[in-house]
């Protein structure tokens, strides 16, 4: 294989999960078809990002401004489910109902649907193919220690400075999921192995979660406050809701930063040991 050509055909493998799911999407705005949508612009955008390391060349107008747009209406939708699906797990839970929010999310699922069905047909893959060209026609020549080491270096150095964005959790997240894909992508064609891919699935799930959360309990609060009325019985339900969903986002967040900081010791220590 030539190298960093894997990068490519890393892209044209993602390429086609997205287009799948653009045209299940042309028919059905599912859940699944948003979900697995998302994570293949998440992947395509990481293997462009680690292009972009490996060239050394700045990309001088980001090519995925469009399928970035896209990305975000189908995150509406996504939040929607989310909220459902947690919805049910604390009714489970707790074996109280909340109605009223039940129906909120459910109305706001049928906007969504809507806005997700018009940004599938309004979507133009342009943007996915001039960025396959781009890398199919890269004129890199890069042997495959020479990018074993070069990535091994990048994917240290931005685990370190991932500390930047401490009071940020979401940026952190995003962050750290990137080099996530990193990692997935390189460990085959580069036939090597990264000790942090387990950390760092455990840390995303712990970050994922907390996100879900903090959606959910915007949500809820926004709800609460600007539509159901005081004297609604459910009110006062979703004030002790509100409260166990700040509790368990809170306990997640607590649970990332531990399990972040415990990695990025590993790393600053493996580093050092590697300087002596």
């Amino acid at each position: 294989m030539d190298y960093p050509g894997f990068i490519f055909t890393y892209w044209k493998k993602e390429q086609q999960v997205f287009r799948k799911n653009l045209a299940i999407l042309k028919q059905h705005p599912g859940k699944d078809a948003v979900h697995d949508i998302r994570v293949s612009i998440k992947k395509l955008r990481a293997a462009l990002q680690l292009y972009v390391f490996i060239s050394g060349e700045p990309l001088w107008e980001y090519p995925l401004q469009e399928t970035e747009k896209f990305f975000s209406i189908l995150g509406k939708q996504r939040d929607i489910e989310i909220c459902l699906a947690l919805l049910t797990a604390f009714e489970n839970e707790t074996g109280k109902k909340f109605a009223e929010l039940n129906h909120y999310f459910q109305s706001l699922l049928v906007i969504a649907h809507k806005w997700t069905r018009q940004a599938v047909n309004v979507y133009k893959k342009k943007e996915l193919g001039a960025i396959s060209l781009m890398l199919k026609e890269n004129g890199l020549t890069l042997t495959q220690e020479e990018l074993r080491n070069k990535i091994t270096g990048v994917i240290n150095n931005n685990l370190v400075n991932s500390r930047i964005f401490y009071k940020q959790p979401h940026k952190l997240r995003q962050y750290l999921k990137e080099i996530y894909y990193w990692i997935k992508i390189i460990q085959e064609p580069l036939q090597v192995e990264i000790d942090y891919e387990k950390d760092l699935h455990h840390i995303l799930d712990d970050f994922g979660s907390w996100q879900d959360h903090q959606v959910f309990e915007i949500k809820i609060k926004h709800f609460r406050k600007d539509y159901l009325p005081k004297l609604f019985p459910e009110y006062a339900l979703l004030k002790i809701l509100e409260a166990a969903v700040k509790e368990k986002k809170e306990k997640l967040l607590k649970d990332a930063f531990s399990k972040t900081n415990r990695l990025l010791r590993k790393v600053t220590e493996k580093e050092k040991l590697q300087e002596n």
